[in-house]
Order: structure tokens, then C-alpha cells, then sequence
């Protein structure tokens, strides 16, 4: 083969996001279990609903299969990357006894159904054909389990990623036919829109404001395909088509608990922090920002624990479970519970910290637009 064209083959499927899904057997030959992200419907109209898998030849779970002779298609929640990295083999201490390290049950044909999975569709198989160095094997559906879970796990861009709704467009303009669409970091949200939202609407009060609250690459994206009109986040962006303007510098700040050993330090470093449990948010962007402060700084996080939810990393380190790294000081001083968070200073290069307005450069001057960015300059001047 082609090796140029096999890497282009390889680097253009990686952008393509699929669902993550965890397929499971067990019978005869054993119980077993493989991520895959090649799953997809065949027909909803043979006499049994019908999908598709493929799996590497070299995966114990296809000579399990075959032998078996059904599968259950676990699709993963967007909280369940643990079990995504734990059938594909990443977690090697817990390779002897995955089936131990999670909760699950068995589905019509004996196949184990992964619980909180979004859906389980528990397979006969049907047809097994080896395609290169992949076994596809197609198989009809017995049961259908639907969980209280609908938003599945994603990877794209060799990462995982949760799916977002996008703000609604099939409703009309509440007041007129002027309309703003603005997009915020999850983290800022909360502590900018309803300030800067209250003041533009005083300013234009025919306006139908939209709001979009997502991670920095799903806000990227929304604005290179035209579905908001501007973005407030971190970072920086390297994309001719968006402008992009820096409103506030970098402030890393360090949290940890009231009885943190660092609580009482005026400032820190990253050989500060090394040996100590880190708490992270859980978001592509931030994972990517971290990731490269500390490799600028010959370090290596430890981390804990993991959650997409800022509230909940600032109640963990907030109960002394470790630190976390933020872009910028932040105003509240407790968790979400009451514990007490310390703020400190963090004296590294942070330039992923920077705060950002990013607007199409033919829209920048837009009245709209230029008006509410207007208001984040003025925000972010007053704050600083």
C-alpha cells in the first residue's frame, strides 16, 4: 500500500467523530469485551433490526464472537471514558478482571450489558467476514436496553469529546429581526454573561440574544461554520478567517484546600506541584492547555481525579483532594459545599490562559457585534 496514502486515510478518519462503544460476549469460548468506534446500523427493516461492528483480527473478542455467536453493542455515555480506556487495554493493571471493575448484566444471549451505556443492543450474530486485518461482523438485535444517559461519549481528533447541543434556530427573533449569537468558555459563562447580557440589553433592547456555553474547540468550530457570531474563551487560534483579540493576559492561579500543604506559599511553581494529587477539568481544551504547561516546564501532572464539571473540581480541591490549575484568579474563594479555596499565584508561561474574543473579520465591525465586544473590553478593564 501507499504509505502516504495510507497516514492521509488515517489522519482524515481521525476527524471523523464516531460514538464510542464497548462490544461484550460471553458464552462458550469465554467473556470478553473491545472498544471499537466502528458501529453502525445495517437496516431496521430486516425481520430483526440489524448492525454492523469491526474488530482488529488480533483482538481476543473475535475468535470469542465467532465461537459465541452474539454480541452486545454498548454505546458509552460521555461520563464513561474509564470503561472506553478500560476495554481498549489502557488500564494494564486491571487487564485480568475487567468484567470486576465495573457494573454490569446479562443481556438475552448471556452478552454482558454495560449499565449507564446510553444503549445496549444485545446481538445473534449473523455473518462474519474478514476485511483486511479487520473481522466486520454483522449481527441482529434481540434487546434494546435505553438508559436515563443520552448524551454518548465522542472521539474525534484522536480525543474524546462529549456531544453539545447547539443552541435552537427553528424558533423566530423574540423581539425583532436583529440577532446576536454569542458563544462563552463554560467556566466564564456564569461569571460574564448575565452582567454583559443585562448591559447590551439596555444598550439594544431589540436584540434577540442566543447564548452558547461550550469548550473552546466546539466554540472554534461553531464560529468557522457560521453559528454564532462571536466567542469569548482561552487561548489563542491560528485560523485566517476569525479574528482574534486578546482581552485579558494570563493569570494562572493555583487552587487547593484550606488544609492543603502548599495553602499558606505566596506563589508556586510547577516543581511545586508535581508530587502532589491534581483535581482536572475535564475539557479537551483545558486538557490540551495543561498538558503543555507542564511539558514546558520538564513536569509531569499526577492526576486524581477528573470531571467536566467546574463546580465539582472546585468542591474536590475545596475538601483537600488535591489542586487544580486555573487560567485566571478567580472571584469565589469557597466550593460549592463551603469548603475554603485558596487562590495562588502560579509563576509559570501560560499564554493558553489568556482570555480571547474571537468574531469573522467581516463581521468585526458589524454594529452588533462591535458593540457587545465593546462591553467585554470594558469588563475585563474595570476587572483588572
Amino acid at each position: 500500500m501507499d504509505a502516504d496514502l495510507r497516514n492521509r486515510f488515517l489522519e482524515g478518519m481521525s476527524r471523523v467523530a464516531s460514538a464510542v462503544t464497548v462490544v461484550t460476549t460471553d458464552g462458550e469460548a469465554g467473556r470478553f469485551g473491545v472498544t471499537v468506534s466502528s458501529m453502525t446500523s445495517v437496516s431496521a427493516d430486516t425481520p430483526r433490526p440489524s448492525l454492523l461492528i469491526s474488530i482488529h483480527h488480533l483482538s481476543p473478542a473475535c475468535e470469542a464472537i465467532r465461537r459465541n455467536r452474539r454480541f452486545c453493542a454498548n454505546v458509552l455515555s460521555g461520563s464513561q471514558s474509564f470503561l472506553s480506556d478500560l476495554f481498549s487495554g489502557r488500564l494494564k493493571h486491571l487487564n485480568e478482571d475487567r468484567f470486576g471493575a465495573i457494573k454490569w448484566h446479562p443481556g438475552s444471549t448471556g452478552a454482558p450489558i454495560v449499565d449507564g451505556a446510553v444503549v445496549a443492543l444485545d446481538c445473534e450474530l449473523k455473518t462474519a467476514v474478514m476485511w483486511g486485518t479487520h473481522f466486520i461482523f454483522i449481527g441482529e438485535v434481540e434487546q434494546i436496553e435505553l438508559s436515563t444517559q443520552r448524551s454518548p461519549l465522542v472521539y474525534a481528533n484522536r480525543g474524546y469529546r462529549r456531544a453539545i447541543p447547539i443552541a435552537p434556530e427553528d424558533h423566530p427573533p423574540l423581539v425583532s429581526a436583529d440577532r446576536l449569537r454569542v458563544g462563552f468558555f463554560i467556566t466564564l459563562g456564569p461569571e460574564l454573561v448575565p452582567a454583559l447580557f443585562a448591559d447590551f440589553a439596555r444598550r439594544e433592547p431589540g436584540v434577540d440574544l442566543r447564548l452558547l456555553e461550550a469548550d473552546h474547540d466546539d466554540l472554534v468550530e461553531q464560529m468557522r461554520a457560521d453559528g454564532i457570531d462571536a466567542a469569548i474563551t482561552f487561548g489563542s487560534v491560528d485560523d485566517p478567517d476569525l479574528a482574534v483579540e486578546l482581552l485579558c493576559p494570563p493569570d494562572p492561579h493555583v487552587l487547593v484546600g484550606e488544609e492543603h500543604p502548599l495553602a499558606g506559599r505566596s506563589s508556586l511553581r510547577l516543581a511545586d506541584l508535581s508530587d502532589k494529587p491534581m483535581i482536572l477539568f475535564d475539557h479537551p481544551s483545558v486538557r490540551r492547555a495543561n498538558a503543555a504547561l507542564f511539558e514546558r516546564g520538564g513536569q509531569k501532572p499526577a492526576i486524581r481525579l477528573q470531571s467536566p464539571s467546574f463546580a465539582m473540581v472546585r468542591g474536590l480541591v475545596g475538601r483537600g483532594l488535591g489542586y487544580s490549575v486555573v487560567p485566571q484568579r478567580p472571584r469565589s474563594k469557597t466550593g460549592p459545599d463551603g469548603g475554603i479555596i485558596h487562590a495562588i499565584p502560579l509563576r509559570e508561561e501560560f499564554p493558553e490562559a489568556g482570555v480571547i474574543a474571537l468574531a469573522r473579520p467581516a463581521e468585526r465591525h458589524k454594529p452588533l457585534v462591535e458593540n457587545f465586544l465593546a462591553g467585554c473590553r470594558a469588563h475585563f478593564a474595570r476587572s483588572q
